[in-house]
Formats: structure tokens, C-alpha cells, sequence
């Protein structure tokens, strides 16, 4: 059960902190109020998308915590199963939006996922919103409203058959990708086999593009780099003034005088060494310019090998490394090519076993919801009676298709028949708006009747009913609130007087800023507001016509609920 509301930011609502209690909790107030704010603080706290631009203008963040009482432990095994603490059975979720579209999910304090908090919101609270009884109209929804009145076997065939079927789709696209037109796979096996083999027959080898373009270098420079070479030999050979004699020479001069002091013996030790290092300059220098070689044959190998090099980077990558990883790609992608082709026998093979699989499957399914459609036509019928429709007939027609669906092999939509001497119709076809949001409450009321959820909001349910119909909804929400929580947004007097705890919603200005509010109403108070929503001009005689209103409901509750 929802014990709290904090809601602050969302919209026109600054800040509200609710209190909320058992049976029926009924939210009313003026059009334009937002009252729908209250229903969308609850579905964004839930995980439902939205959009930034419901933080309430010059705030950073918008935000709201649900507090809830789990009182069946329904929710216990998910918080253990992902390590999130709980103090008995208090389960709090919280959720921030920032204006930057940054949002924060928290469970019991510890930050979660949205997926968490979605799975555990679906086992403690069921929100039929506004816009809800449209998807009545909308065939391709029948199936998914039929499948939630399934049991546990009904639930885990057709979970079984989603996983079939998603093997089931995935090989039937690989066969599509072999089946692809033949000259198509032939162009393509030809192109990924001449390219595999124009790289190979290059023989290319990792870093070869940087030594080639070095050797280059030389061999083109390679009369300067002679001359250069040979002239600083000579510099350092010369027995008149070469570096190497001059060198001896001062380090002779001060041999006989090294052990005289330190400084001169370290002098010594220098030009000893200087002289060492240029005895291996000049060996080394004779030797680089032995082994230069000037070949306009061998520059022109060069070139054309750099070339080869530059034509592959134009088609293949940037430098050898990539070109060799795109070389891998096309074999890999040849290689399964020439597998799918060995392989498309073992696959249709595979698809024709699941084809028979998920059509035993599909025909369990279809008896399960001929089954479940026949118990459900009886039950919303019944409950159509008690809403004012006492001439209605439901009927689920549930028919065959030739193809695999994610539902199976099945089509179901709605049909219905609200008036003696008509015949059935598609529930898109005749239903008015009145007799669509009947038909949502009396299938609401026949899938919470086996169901666990303590919670159930339902926002504007009344739309399109007035008079007796009115009446007859008030009183089923009554019963539904009889063993769980309801809460509900009204604009009709009979709803509101069965309520429990009555709550008003407010617009109101304060400081040039319109904001929301909410109070708990006494018993004046509701006396008041069910003047208001009886006919807007509050007097005597409407005052007294809310009191009897609100004893009639009273009444029904002590005596039917």
C-alpha cells in the first residue's frame, strides 16, 4: 500500500507531502487544478519516460518518493536478489530529473536501475491512466489485455514460445542472408577474394614502410652524404692538422705532468678519451661511406615498392597495420560466406524443428485463451450489468493466423453488443466514450480480483458516464477498495461521496508563481466540495443534497462492501 507522496518541482507542484491511507482515496478539484500532476508524479517516480521539461521552471532538479507498506512481502525476494537493504516491510523509491536529463533511481536509500524499479512498482501499484480506456479501440492491444488474465501455466508456455520464437526469428534472417540473389554473392565472393589476394601477393610487413622511406632518403642524398662524409674523414685524419694528431698531441704535453695534481691527471684522462672517440668516428665513418652505394636501380625498387604501399593505404587503411586488419576482415567475412553456404542445410533443419515446436506451443495457446476468453466474457458481462449495462454482450473472438507471431498464432479482438436486436460489433465501432471506460473498469475489476497488487489508481474512469452509470461505477469502486487501496481523480459527485479520505487539489498564486496544493478535507469540507461537483453554485439546498449524497454512500459501504 502507498502510505506516502513527497512530490517537489514537477510541474506546478512545489512541494507536497501526503499522507495516504487504506480503501478508497479520492483526489478532486477544479479543471486545470492538476490533478493529473498528482498521477504523473507517481508514474515518473515508477520509471516512466518523460521529458525534462517537467522540472518546474527555475528549479535544478525535480523529484518525488513513494513510500509503501509491502504487507504480502511480494517485493522481499527482488531486494534480496540484488543485494538492496529493507527495515521490515517499508520499500521506498525515489527518483531526481535533472535539467541536464540526468536521473537518479534510489530504492530504500541505495541507487538502483530503472528496470529494478520498474519490476518491483509492477508488483505493488497498477496505474490506469487517463488515456488508458483508448487502447480498448485499438485491436492490435486485445491480445495483451486477454494474456494478462492467464495463470502461471498460461504465463510460462508463452514465455517458453518467446524464447522459440526469437531463435525461430533469428535463423529465419540468417536463411535470408545466404538466400541473398546469387549474382550478388558471387560479385561479393569474387571482390573479398581479389582483395585478400592483392594484399597478400604484396607480402606486406609491419614498420617496412618506414625503412623503405629511410633507405630512400639515403640513396637520394647519397653523392651529398659522400662528400659531407669524406670531408670531415679528412678533418679528423690529417697528420698535419687533423683533429685526431692535434688531440695526441696535447695529450702528450701533459703526460709527464698528469701526476702532479688531479685536475691535470683528469685533463689527461679527457683527451685520452676524446681522442678513443675519434678513432671511432673516423672507423665508423670510412666504413658508412664503404658501404653507400649509389644504384638508380635499386632507387627505383624503392620507389615502386613505396607505391605498391601508397595504392593499398588508398583502398584499404591508412598504413600497413590497417591494411593487414582489413585483409583479416575480408577473410572472416569469406570464411563465413563459404560456411553459410555448407551451413544452410543444418539450419533449416534447425528451423523446420522449432516451426513444429512453436506450433504445438501456439496451439496450447489458443486453447488457454479460448478458455480464458469464454470465463472473461461471462465475468466483464456481469460486471457490465452492475455499470448500467444491463442489455451488453461481450464477446473475445480469438482466430487463427497462418504465420508466427510473438503472441503466437493468434488474433483476439473485443467485440460487443450494448443494445437489444443489434448485433456484435467491434468494440472501436460502437462503443461511446461512457460505455469504453465501463468496459476498462469491468476488466480492471475481474483481473484485480486474482491479483496481489495492493494499490490501484485510476484517473478519471468516470469520463463520459453520468446519472445511474455514475452511480453504479461509484459503487464498484467501492467494492474494489474493499480489500486494497484506490486511489482515484473524479469530477463526478457519486464517486467522490464513496470515498474514504477525500482530498482536494488546488491552484493557487503565490508570488507572481502558480503552484499546486493538496489538503485532506474534514467533513464540512467534503460536504463543500460535493456541492461544488453537484452543480458549482454552493447553497442551503445543495449542502443538504451533498450530506444525504454522502450518507446514501456511507450506507451502500456498512451494508454492500
Amino acid at each position: 500500500m502507498l502510505i506516502e507522496l513527497h512530490v517537489k518541482n514537477i510541474a506546478l507542484i512545489e512541494e507536497v507531502k501526503l499522507k495516504l491511507h487504506d480503501n478508497l482515496n479520492i483526489f478532486s478539484g477544479e479543471t486545470g487544478a492538476g490533478k493529473s500532476m498528482l498521477i504523473d508524479s507517481i508514474q515518473f517516480a515508477i520509471g516512466n519516460r518523460t521529458s525534462k521539461q517537467i522540472v518546474r521552471k527555475g528549479q535544478q532538479c525535480a523529484y518525488v518518493l513513494l513510500e509503501f507498506q509491502d504487507t504480502k512481502n511480494v517485493v522481499i525476494p527482488i531486494l534480496e536478489e540484488n543485494g538492496i537493504p529493507y527495515e521490515g516491510r517499508k520499500i521506498i523509491l525515489e527518483r531526481t530529473l535533472y535539467t541536464s536529463g540526468r536521473t537518479v533511481y534510489k530504492i530504500n536509500g541505495v541507487t538502483s536501475t530503472r528496470g529494478i524499479v520498474r519490476d518491483i512498482a509492477t508488483l505493488l501499484i497498477d496505474v490506469h491512466g487517463q488515456h488508458e480506456p483508448q487502447s480498448l479501440l485499438e485491436t492490435a492491444k486485445h491480445i495483451n489485455l486477454l494474456d494478462g488474465f492467464g495463470d502461471e501455466q498460461f504465463i510460462a508456455i508463452k514465455h517458453s514460445y518467446d524464447n522459440d520464437f526469437t531463435k525461430w526469428q533469428a535463423i529465419s534472417q540468417k536463411l535470408s542472408d545466404i538466400d541473398i540473389d546469387d549474382r550478388k554473392k558471387l560479385q561479393l565472393k569474387d571482390m573479398l577474394t581479389f582483395q585478400i589476394e592483392e594484399i597478400e601477393m604484396a607480402n606486406l610487413k609491419v614498420g617496412e614502410e618506414d625503412e623503405l622511406k629511410a633507405q630512400y632518403q639515403v640513396l637520394a642524398n647519397a653523392e651529398k652524404i659522400l662528400i659531407g662524409c669524406q670531408k670531415a674523414y679528412a678533418c679528423l685524419e690529417s697528420e698535419d692538422g687533423g683533429a685526431l694528431s692535434l688531440t695526441g698531441l696535447a695529450s702528450r704535453n701533459i703526460q709527464d705532468i698528469a701526476n702532479i695534481s688531479v685536475e691535470i691527471s683528469n685533463f689527461y684522462d679527457t683527451l685520452e678519451g676524446v681522442q678513443s672517440q675519434l678513432q671511432d668516428v673516423m672507423f665508423d665513418l670510412r666504413r658508412y661511406t664503404e658501404q653507400i652505394e649509389y644504384s638508380p636501380e635499386v632507387l627505383v625498387d624503392i620507389q615502386n615498392r613505396l607505391d605498391t604501399i601508397y595504392k593499398l593505404r588508398k583502398k584499404y587503411g591508412d598504413n600497413i597495420e590497417e591494411i593487414l586488419e582489413y585483409k583479416d576482415k575480408c577473410q572472416t567475412e569469406l570464411d563465413e560466406m563459404l560456411s553459410a553456404e555448407n551451413d544452410t542445410q543444418h539450419l533449416q533443419n534447425e528451423l523446420l524443428k522449432l516451426e513444429n515446436i512453436l506450433k504445438e506451443k501456439a496451439e496450447q495457446l489458443t486453447k488457454m485463451r479460448i478458455c480464458m476468453a469464454s470465463s472473461l466474457e461471462g465475468q466483464i458481462e456481469t460486471h457490465l450489468r452492475d455499470l448500467q449495462m444491463p442489455h451488453a454482450q461481450f464477446k473475445i473472438n480469438v482466430t487463427l493466423t497462418d504465420i508466427f507471431t510473438k503472441n503466437g498464432q493468434n488474433n483476439v479482438e473485443f467485440l460487443i453488443k450494448t443494445n437489444l436486436g443489434d448485433d456484435l460489433h467491434p468494440l472501436s465501432k460502437i462503443a461511446s466514450g461512457g460505455e469504453i471506460s465501463r468496459v476498462m473498469l469491468a476488466l480492471k475489476t475481474v483481473l484485480l480480483m486474482g491479483d496481489t497488487i495492493e494499490t490501484v489508481i485510476f484517473d478519471e474512469i468516470d469520463s463520459g458516464i453520468s446519472g445511474i452509470a455514475a452511480q453504479k461505477v461509484a459503487e464498484k469502486l467501492a467494492i474494489i477498495s474493499s480489500d486494497r487501496q484506490v486511489i482515484c481523480i473524479t469530477h463526478l459527485p457519486q464517486i467522490a461521496a464513496m470515498a474514504n479520505n477525500h482530498y482536494l487539489i488546488e491552484k493557487n498564486v503565490v508570488n507572481d508563481f502558480t503552484q499546486t496544493s493538496l489538503q485532506l478535507l474534514t467533513d464540512t469540507q467534503i460536504y463543500q466540495e460535493l456541492s461544488r461537483l453537484m452543480g458549482g453554485i454552493q447553497t442551503a439546498i445543495t449542502l443538504q443534497s451533498a450530506r444525504e449524497l454522502k450518507e446514501l454512500a456511507n450506507k451502500y459501504k456498512e451494508t454492500r462492501v
